[in-house]
């Protein structure tokens, strides 16, 4: 009862009746929710037990084999034990390697040591020597033939002027002068308007020249022709080709031949190539490690002083040990000394420091910098 009470206490107590206050939305954190999940998951545990049958104390218990526990459910029993739980070893997962595929792959065959020629002897004889001096002439001559080769290819208009020309003439001409050469070796059937360095123009008329209807009908009609001749024509290549079926067999045949002898023959090649790596240490061209390929050290001549010849100190066994490890594939070759790796390893250089270059949190801030 509200006797007694003012009328805004008793409008207070009516409004607090009808417009009860709300609770403080506070939220949960998530170790407050897993226990209010635990506390739920207890009590349905509990409520299936209590509906479940008890068994007496001295009633024995059944064993049933088709109800037995899965391997999955004993190891979840056996680790909410905690007597069993304390003497079981967890096996922690292994961490995977990857090995390289080329690990165990071995790139060259060839001797650790390889022995010096003959004609690099103290005392050479003279076969041996003659014979160490033609091999060094041919390493040469071929060296500057590829470098030809790759010039020619780089520059063929140069290359071509040099061997008509020669090397002096062609360094004291210009850029235009060999241009001008060029066309009057090559191009012979050009007029002399062209030679003098004024191309020749064609008239607009000549290339907008429209065809009449007439003309189009007839180049429709001789396509359609050519195109029924060259049907016929296969159609009786066909109809002559079926009697033709034993020298189609063999040819077949012989191509056959061909293409094994051609196997056979890379195949001996190849094995070749195989046994000169192994005895002699001769390094395919074809092999190649990283951006470099592996060059063979230049043959050392004896000079030749009172009849005896004495082999120069050029050499030293670091340098050579380094050139066993590269010849043996171990190791990339080391790169050509040119400005343009010079550069690229600058670059390289420049580019690594870059990015290992530590600032300060605090200056990476845009407000700090300004």
């Amino acid at each position: 009862s509200c006797q007694g009470l003012s009328a805004s206490s008793r409008r207070e107590i009516a409004r607090a009746k009808i417009f009860p206050t709300k609770r403080a939305n506070i939220g949960m954190t998530a170790s407050e929710l897993a226990k209010v999940d635990r506390a739920g998951d207890r009590a349905e545990r509990q409520l299936e037990a209590s509906k479940q049958p008890k068994r007496l104390r001295g009633e024995p218990e059944l064993f049933d084999l088709w109800s037995a526990p899965t391997a999955a459910q004993q190891a979840r029993k056996d680790a909410e034990d905690p007597e069993v739980f304390q003497g079981i070893l967890k096996k922690t997962k292994s961490t995977p390697t990857f090995t390289p595929k080329t690990m165990h792959q071995k790139v060259g065959t060839a001797p650790a040591v390889i022995p010096a020629h003959e004609g690099q002897s103290v005392n050479p004889d003279s076969e041996a020597f003659e014979d160490l001096a033609c091999m060094a002439a041919a390493r040469q001559i071929e060296a500057e033939r590829e470098g030809e080769t790759i010039g020619r290819k780089m520059r063929p208009m140069t290359a071509e002027l040099i061997a008509h020309l020669g090397a002096e003439a062609v360094e004291q001409m210009d850029e235009d002068a060999k241009v001008q050469m060029y066309r009057s070796l090559k191009c012979t059937s050009s007029s002399s308007s062209q030679l003098d360095g004024e191309p020749q123009v064609l008239s607009n008329r000549a290339l907008k020249k429209q065809k009449s209807q007439s003309q189009r009908n007839k180049e429709k009609t001789r396509k359609l022709h050519n195109s029924k001749e060259e049907q016929s024509k296969a159609q009786k290549k066909l109809e002559r080709s079926v009697g033709e079926v034993g020298a189609m067999l063999k040819d077949m045949k012989e191509e056959e031949m061909t293409r094994t002898e051609r196997k056979k023959y890379k195949e001996e090649i190849r094995a070749q190539r195989a046994e000169m790596d192994v005895k002699q240490g001769v390094v395919p061209s074809t092999r190649r490690l990283g951006r470099t390929k592996f060059e063979e050290q230049e043959l050392v001549l004896p000079k030749i002083a009172t009849g005896l010849r004495s082999m120069p100190l050029q050499g030293s066994g670091l340098k050579d040990r380094m050139t066993s490890i590269i010849r043996r594939g171990l190791l990339p070759a080391p790169p050509e000394s040119t400005k343009t790796e010079a550069d690229r390893r600058r670059r390289s250089g420049a580019k690594f420091r870059k990015k290992l270059k530590f600032m300060s949190p605090l200056l990476r801030d845009n407000i700090l910098l300004r």
